[in-house]
């Protein structure tokens, strides 16, 4: 090969090479793929932070959300305050929430308004300034869970007429009255729903709970297990499949889901 031939093909093979150290046409088909980046929040109270998980942190039912069902590009920030009623988290969760301007947001809030026996009418108010707050105008996707069968749960049971050794400060109605109240609060839900338009997502008996919740709560006969919390995280994934948006949240197709195992804190 005479002097001048070598040059074009020894060139055509440095750039071949130079193409498959960058990472190739794959790598930048996969970086397209993927959705922008954005921001998740979770508000609630005790079940959110992952109370009653064996490890809150990576098991906690907003962290088995992000990781199991978001895209890559996701971000969790888990403002979830134990004991939280639904306006403890209006003056407590919100602020920071919207300061994330999230792409997505998840309320879980209502056990503790329940059990305090806050008026459905109040908690209707709370819930309605909350979720148009989150909304941002339609610019945030809210997904909103129902009330679960708080009827059933022990430490519940123990409270009613006839229990023994209640552990909340208040005594509680009959079995029926909460039973009531529940259908009262998920109506209410279902309004505040309809109304700014967020998604309900089922956490009663014909949602995360069908089949009974005997082996979804924690030894401590209140909050979700480490199961429970798998389940709950399921009716969201699930849920999201309602949403417009859904393929700007979820992983592209053939995609690996999923961002860190554990949650980024609220502070």
């Amino acid at each position: 090969m005479r002097g001048g031939e070598w040059r074009p093909l020894v060139l055509a093979t440095l750039a071949l090479l130079a193409a498959a150290c960058a990472g190739g046409p794959a790598d930048t088909i996969e970086a397209e793929a993927l959705p922008p980046p954005f921001t998740y929040v979770a508000l609630g109270a005790s079940e959110t932070v992952g109370i009653g998980a064996d490890d809150p942190l990576t098991e906690a039912w907003p962290s088995v959300l992000h990781r199991t069902a978001l895209a890559r590009s996701a971000t969790l920030v888990n403002l979830g305050v134990s004991g939280a009623t639904v306006r403890q988290a209006l003056e407590l969760e919100l602020a920071p929430a919207l300061a994330e301007q999230p792409r997505l947001a998840t309320v879980w809030l209502n056990v503790n308004d329940l059990v305090r026996q806050v008026p459905v009418e109040q908690y209707e108010r709370d819930l309605g300034t909350l979720v148009r707050a989150l909304r941002r105008g339609g610019a945030t996707d809210v997904l909103v869970a129902s009330t679960p069968p708080v009827v059933d749960l022990p430490v519940v049971r123990a409270c009613l007429p006839g229990g023994t050794g209640c552990q909340l400060p208040v005594r509680l109605p009959s079995a029926e009255v909460i039973d009531q109240r529940v259908a009262a609060y998920d109506a209410a839900i279902a309004r505040v729903a309809e109304a700014e338009g967020a998604i309900v997502v089922d956490l009663g008996p014909d949602g995360a709970a069908s089949g009974g919740i005997e082996d979804l709560v924690a030894a401590d006969g209140f909050h979700p297990s480490s199961e429970g919390h798998r389940r709950v995280a399921s009716a969201f994934a699930d849920a999201l499949a309602s949403l417009p948006s859904v393929a700007e949240l979820r992983p592209p197709p053939g995609a690996t889901p999923g961002g860190p195992a554990g949650a980024t804190p609220s502070g």
